[in-house]
């Protein structure tokens, strides 16, 4: 039994030990049952003390059986939690699946190797000898009588690696740091004024409390990330004289590199970088967005849900600034894989049934931002504190990916290949409900987060990536909306395009409206690697707007979006800097190919069909000039 609590980290009682004694040892307690009166809507215990690791003790704070949440250490920090070297329980009876010393929790779902009612009732761990533990199963959440309402629970895991593994991620550790050298703190300083407020998920006092202290033990994929996001900003700090001596793709690469050994043991910091390592800047060759992209969003996404951030952590025992943690990098990674498939149309990995996370609220991003007076110094004065326009403008760009996410299942899906049944049939009211929701939405915004900012003096708006969201969002909807936009459509006026097509270019002015408002200061702040997608779907919206204009209109309302729109590009371009030019180059190829084979493509077409209705001896409104 020695060994056997020896290799759990456990203090042993089945023997009494030499000298006093505060207690009494017991005699293994039987199993104990599940509670049949157990509220789903508190939190129970784990499982029995003497059958395993997974136990709150009963003597743990009495209030864990009857709070809302576990309680929490008033004075635990996320930014100063310092590793513990076992798995054992900490004082107030709080698990951490983050912090344990050279081991890694990994979510155990409904199919895994083991029912979780067995682990539930007869806990156990793995060994590789008598006397080395690899795995334990631990318990978070008991679960309660209710079948719907299981227990939870993780394996946590010995790290261990392959020499040549572990060679490798020193080495990429140590590139990094030689290539940022004494710009490292800059960098740092950087990210958090200009990528933070736009993609609020790292823990700000954690981040930089870790950093401080020694930041070798930050993964070097997650110290690549940042310095590289960073790096565009450098003609934004007075103290540079000069460009920084590296680029950015040398930071992600070695970042990348990193990442890929380090996905034996994921955790919270190296999804993190997964989802940070999504934003660096494109290929200047590129016009249209990078298949890795979608391929890097499936790998983040698979790290949140090895990790189990897509189960609800609010009665788990554990703190709440990782459950807070937890819940905020769910959000971002639906986020992630919301606009990396509308990128390719793709369908997404995540799927309502996949998730029971809760939603974000405002005080999971206002969770560890005020900085203590130590670690201010690394910031910039205006990043030093939390800004409640950084949370409200992240939670309505959760609400706008939300809609995203349901216009997708409902109008975007593969095609079945076969006649709708009853209950698939096209139902537009679902659609009307969904252009409700969102109804007026700048109208309705706060005030920090208008565009443009009343308040603007210098400086780039962190709002311009969230109002295009909104706008990729409107396109997708009037493409529902307007479905199926045929040739046939454009002759039937009680067809779904000719009924919405009046609306659309109505309603669709408010982007170009936005393209006049943005400046080139805007242009040089973070817009994220989805910007460009969206914009290349507002873009491609208006050309379909001109390209399928009802016979019975003429071109000009159509043609005057596009006009306002390649002005407002040319614009923009004419005062980019390279960065942001990769932002505005896509949609403007797309605008530029319309004026020069549009015409040509649309008098061929004309002339095909006239052809064809001649040789019918049919030669009708068809043949008409549009």
């Amino acid at each position: 039994t020695g060994i056997f609590c020896k290799g759990r980290g456990l203090e042993c009682t089945s023997t009494t030990p030499s000298g006093p004694s505060s207690s009494t040892p017991t005699a293994p307690t039987p199993a104990r049952p599940r509670t049949p009166d157990v509220d789903p809507t508190h939190p129970a215990t784990p499982a029995s003390a003497s059958r395993g690791r997974n136990y709150i003790s009963s003597n743990t704070d009495a209030s864990l059986a009857t709070s809302h949440s576990p309680p929490g250490d008033a004075s635990h920090d996320p930014a100063v939690a310092s590793p513990v070297t076992s798995s054992r329980l900490g004082a107030r009876g709080l698990w951490t699946l983050e912090d344990n010393e050279n081991r890694t929790a990994h979510s155990l779902g409904p199919a895994a190797e083991q029912d979780t009612y067995v682990l539930d009732s007869i806990p156990s761990g793995v060994m590789s000898s008598p006397d080395d533990i690899d795995a334990d199963m631990i318990q978070v959440y008991a679960g309660t009588k209710y079948p719907w309402d299981p227990p939870v629970h993780f394996c946590l895991l010995q790290d261990e690696f392959a020499p040549q593994d572990n060679a490798a991620k020193k080495a990429a550790s140590n590139a990094i740091e030689g290539l940022v050298g004494p710009y490292g703190p800059i960098l740092v300083r950087l990210y958090f004024k200009h990528v933070h407020p736009v993609l609020p998920m790292l823990s700000k006092g954690r981040f930089l409390r870790q950093y401080a202290s020694d930041k070798t033990k930050l993964p070097a994929s997650l110290r690549g990330a940042v310095y590289a996001l960073a790096s565009v900003f450098e003609k934004k700090d007075p103290s540079l004289k000069g460009p920084f001596p590296f680029q950015q793709h040398q930071l992600a690469d070695y970042a990348t590199d990193s990442l890929q050994r380090e996905l034996d043991s994921p955790n919270l910091a190296k999804l993190q970088a997964s989802l940070l390592l999504l934003h660096v800047k494109p290929n200047h060759v590129d016009s249209i967005e990078h298949p890795r992209t979608w391929t890097s969003t499936a790998e983040a996404v698979a790290i949140a849900q090895m990790i189990g951030l897509h189960q609800d952590p609010e009665r788990w025992s554990l703190a709440p600034w990782e459950k807070r943690l937890r819940r905020k990098l769910w959000w971002v990674t639906y986020v992630t894989d919301v606009w990396s498939a509308v990128c390719h149309g793709n369908p997404p990995h995540i799927y309502p049934a996949s998730f029971n996370t809760s939603a974000m609220a405002m005080e999971d991003l206002r969770s560890d931002e005020d900085l203590s007076e130590d670690l201010q110094i690394m910031v910039d004065p205006i990043s030093a504190r939390f800004r409640v326009s950084t949370g409200a403008r992240f939670l309505e760009l959760v609400k706008i990916s939300k809609m995203v996410r349901d216009l997708i299942d409902y109008s975007f899906q593969v095609p079945r290949l076969r006649p709708p049944g009853p209950e698939e049939a096209a139902d537009h009211a679902r659609l009307l409900e969904m252009k409700e929701a969102l109804r007026d939405w700048g109208d309705m915004l706060p005030h920090g987060l208008v565009m443009p900012a009343s308040e603007r003096t210098t400086g780039s708006s962190n709002n311009a990536p969230l109002h295009l969201a909104y706008h990729a969002y409107q396109a997708l909807l009037f493409r529902a909306l307007m479905s199926p936009a045929t040739n046939e459509a454009k002759s039937d006026p009680s067809s779904n395009l000719c009924r919405w097509f009046g609306t659309a270019v109505a309603e669709f002015q408010g982007f170009a409206k936005f393209m006049e408002e943005v400046t080139a200061e805007d242009m040089q702040g973070f817009w994220g690697r989805h910007a460009r997608s969206q914009l290349i779907l507002c873009g491609n919206f208006i050309i379909f707007l001109f390209l399928q204009q009802p016979k019975s209109l003429d071109l000009q309302s159509a043609w005057s979006l596009v006009q306002t729109l390649r002005l407002s590009l040319y614009r923009l371009e004419s005062q980019a800097d390279d960065v942001a030019k990769l932002l505005i180059r896509p949609v403007l190829l797309r605008i530029e190919s319309l004026f020069s084979q549009g015409p040509e493509l649309i008098r061929q077409y004309h002339s095909a069909r006239v052809a064809a209705s001649s040789a019918q001896g049919d030669v009708g409104p068809s043949s008409q000039s549009q």
